[in-house]
């Protein structure tokens, strides 16, 4: 039996520096997630661990409050409305009912 010791992301959200319409894709839904932020992200990088968008979202909920991130992923919600983008919907919805 193999372990796996790193997530694996969904479709679509693999981070990648290719010229695939998957890859261009993933860049543009990560470059949301961060853009988005309620804080100055230069002062506060992404670490290198940050793979998922879970993983991003276990990040995110350890520098801002509840109020903050229910902001934040009504903010992503509105965003993927606007660009139709179904996927990075999905996202915002999952983690609006949880929080």
């Amino acid at each position: 039996m193999v372990r796996r010791t790193h997530a694996y992301a969904r479709p679509g959200w693999t981070p990648g520096a290719g010229d695939e319409p998957a890859e261009i894709l993933s860049q543009r839904r990560w470059r949301i997630m961060q853009s988005v932020l309620p804080f100055d992200n230069s002062l506060d990088p992404l670490p290198a661990w940050v793979r998922t968008p879970d993983q991003f979202v276990g990040w995110l909920s350890c520098r801002i409050d509840q109020t903050g991130l229910r902001a934040y992923f009504h903010e992503i919600q509105t965003v993927a409305k606007q660009t139709s983008d179904l996927e990075l919907l999905r996202f915002a919805r999952k983690y609006l009912g949880e929080v």
